[in-house]
């Protein structure tokens, strides 16, 4: 699997029950795809995959898997609290062959550098897929540092790193020390040309969702300029805090509703609302509304 272009971590609807649309998961797929998105990951942290049961999460990545139809690259995010409940993740991935995994340190147990690389060792050989690792230590506790990175470096699946860590040295450094066997993903929205800068030559985001042309304009270098400094301050805005519900509910501002996040998350206030919608609108042509298809 190559590591290219923009993959959309995509948003995971919900109707006014608080159940997952699965309808709905079908038009932000096709609203990706329109833009030109290279890839959509399933569930992950902007999927509020967190929060849903295993039923849910298999509904979900079956109804991404059956839209997309082998037209882009889809990745099945892998979390939880154990080894059995990343286990149990990657097991929807491998089942419905994926294209790959994004694997998460497990949250709230603060492995060891060793055992963080076995638990990914043991994930990695029960999936048998290519996996990208999710280093964001300020979500699950726990970083992947160069200790761990170390001991799984020499596994052929383990093909990437998405850095969400904050720290801007370590892309450089994950590729002096891995450029044979780790890619950089970008992980850090507000940073991406920081990252491209460096090397790297693929972005998961989760704002993406809402700005899908211009994160895909961002990648080719004769736009980047344009685009980024278009929309720069909207990815600065959202990256502050409230994340999941202002990707939510900037997506209702540009025509595609896909309901409030989960709790204990609630929706954003309107002063927080109006002040997105003016940056939206400051952004211009690079914020346009999303493609809907009529349900």
């Amino acid at each position: 699997m190559e590591l290219t272009g923009v993959f959309v971590p995509l948003v995971t609807p919900l109707d006014e029950s608080d159940s997952v649309d699965l309808d709905r998961v079908d038009t932000i797929v096709e609203s990706m795809l329109a833009a030109g998105v290279h890839g959509i990951v399933a569930c992950g942290t902007t999927g509020e995959g967190y929060s849903l049961s295993l039923t849910e999460r298999r509904a979900v990545t079956s109804r991404i898997h059956d839209v997309v139809a082998g037209s882009v690259p889809v990745l099945g995010a892998v979390g939880g609290m154990s080894t059995g409940q990343a286990l149990e993740h990657a097991s929807v991935a491998s089942h419905l062959r994926l294209d790959g995994l994004m694997l998460a340190a497990p949250a709230y147990s603060l492995p060891t550098p060793t055992e963080l690389a076995h638990h990914v060792s043991t994930v990695v050989a029960a999936a048998g897929l290519p996996t990208v690792l999710y280093d964001y230590p300020q979500r699950t506790g726990v970083p992947f540092s160069f200790d761990t990175l170390d001991q799984l470096a020499s596994n052929p699946l383990i093909v990437g790193i998405k850095e969400a860590s904050g720290d801007l040295t370590r892309p450089g450094e994950i590729t002096r020390r891995y450029a044979e066997a780790i890619d950089v993903v970008c992980g850090a929205d507000a940073a991406i040309v920081e990252f491209l800068d460096s090397g790297t030559r693929c972005w998961i985001g989760g704002i993406a969702n809402l700005l899908p042309f211009a994160h895909v304009a961002i990648l080719d270098p004769s736009s980047r300029a344009d685009a980024y400094n278009s929309i720069a301050p909207v990815l600065t805005f959202i990256e502050a805090g409230q994340y999941n519900a202002k990707v939510k509910a900037g997506m209702a501002l540009r025509g595609l509703d896909v309901g409030k996040p989960r709790g204990p998350v609630t929706a954003i206030h309107a002063v927080t609302r109006n002040e997105l919608h003016a940056l939206l609108d400051a952004a211009g042509d690079w914020a346009p509304e999303l493609t809907t298809v009529s349900l």
